[in-house]
């Protein structure tokens, strides 16, 4: 199964300079826990509900901050024709839950742990 059919597709993304605040509430209107952060039409981070509440609310920053103090600078992507176990290698040597799917380097969508949870590969939900 590729990832193509278990992505979310489109991308939401923000600026590097959004504020704290702004990520917050579009994560909120969106109900998405997070978001890749682009500079000049390229992906340079990726910011997470918990990253901001780890790194800015815990540790008393201004919400009015730009997102890049916030965002953690690895982008992990793979791309869209690719199998979903090579997915769940990419996510298991990453540490992460969620990876940025892209086609030609551009962003096209999304893919997280649940998504490969929730195939019936077998060997993939197990993992996961």
């Amino acid at each position: 199964m590729q990832i193509s059919e278990i992505m979310h597709e489109g991308v939401l993304s923000v600026k590097i300079n959004d504020s704290v605040r702004r990520v917050a509430s579009l994560m909120k209107e969106e109900d998405i826990g997070a978001v890749p952060v682009f500079e000049d039409g390229k992906a340079v981070g990726f910011v997470t509900d918990r990253d901001i509440v780890i790194s800015c609310v815990a540790e008393g920053h201004s919400l009015d901050e730009p997102i890049s103090n916030s965002m953690i600078e690895d982008v992990i992507c793979i791309e869209k024709d690719k199998d979903i176990l090579e997915a769940s290698q990419l996510m298991k040597k990453n540490k992460v839950s969620r990876l940025l799917v892209v086609e030609n380097d551009k962003p096209v969508g999304m893919v997280s742990l649940r998504d490969l949870a929730e195939t019936e590969e077998e060997i993939i939900s197990g993992e996961t």
